[in-house]
């Protein structure tokens, strides 16, 4: 999970750099086409093609469109720092959704923690203040179907390879985004194209780096080990770009981060409690 927040900085800095060159829907396309490029002959080769749940594969395809497209839109026009902190939203969402399709449990702890969260959540967004922006709810979005694709891929781990869910990832958003590309096309330059191609490699390495996390991890002690990103973004952001964020998103970011670190503190300790006594 250190090294897919480490990646995501990486790739966060080449969407600002070609955010306004290309539409956001052909970035996805492009990125899609060099990662099936690689991935399906891969996949059909070694038969990872194989599966029983497509439903679930459909579901997280078309999860991971939305919240790319979420993604790509928020670094090419937010601060990265306020983008990144309302994106980690993900594990607040996710003790909700875990609680109903995984089946764990939730204590009043946790519950509680979710809460303060989402006050931190307001803090950054501002709503009802002159600074706040419709756009900020954009990164807001893609914590919520990151949340969505994260349980479907732990529920994917137990019956697929790391492959399978990768080539059917690559497939399914390809084909979402084709069309859209195709009426929002611009011709890319050669400079612009190696920078997606950068896009693309990142993309498989933080893809295996996030599925192979959620494979040998709980995931909600898992996922808040990702925030690291935060602090990176606001770093890059400062360097980068000369973006400073204001006092009310530093301390909504603190407010998340401390929340779902938390939670994944207490994940850990009620299943470590757990194993004592099952042993």
């Amino acid at each position: 999970m250190l090294g897919n927040a480490a990646l995501h900085g990486a790739m966060a800095y080449i969407v600002r750099r070609i955010g306004d060159s290309l539409p956001i829907v052909e970035i996805i396309f492009l990125r899609g086409v060099i990662v099936a490029a690689t991935i399906v002959p891969l996949a059909l080769w070694c038969g990872a093609w194989r599966t029983q749940r497509f439903d679930l594969h459909l579901a997280r395809g078309a999860g991971t469109f939305i919240g790319m497209s979420c993604f790509y839109w928020s670094y090419a026009h937010l601060p990265l720092g306020e983008a990144t902190a309302l994106m980690f939203t993900m594990p607040l969402f996710l003790i909700l959704l875990a609680r109903i399709f995984m089946n764990e449990l939730v204590g009043w702890r946790r519950a509680a923690a979710t809460v303060v969260g989402f006050l931190g959540v307001i803090a950054v967004v501002k709503p009802g203040f002159a600074e706040f922006r419709l756009g900020l709810l954009v990164p807001l979005l893609m914590g919520f179907t990151d949340a969505v694709t994260a349980t479907v891929i732990k529920r994917l781990t137990r019956t697929d390879r790391l492959l399978t869910i990768m080539f059917y990832m690559s497939v399914v958003t390809l084909a979402i985004s084709l069309l859209p590309a195709y009426y929002a096309w611009v011709e890319p330059s050669g400079e612009v194209l190696v920078l997606v191609g950068a896009i693309a490699v990142l993309t498989m390495l933080t893809q295996s780096c996030y599925v192979s996390a959620f494979r040998v991890g709980d995931m909600t002690a898992v996922a808040p080990i990702n925030y690291v990103q935060i602090p990176l973004m606001g770093m890059i952001g400062y360097l980068a770009f000369a973006e400073l964020p204001d006092i009310w998103a530093g301390i909504g970011a603190a407010v998340i981060v401390a929340s779902t670190l938390y939670i994944g503190h207490r994940e850990a300790r009620l299943r470590r409690a757990a194993s004592a006594k099952s042993s």
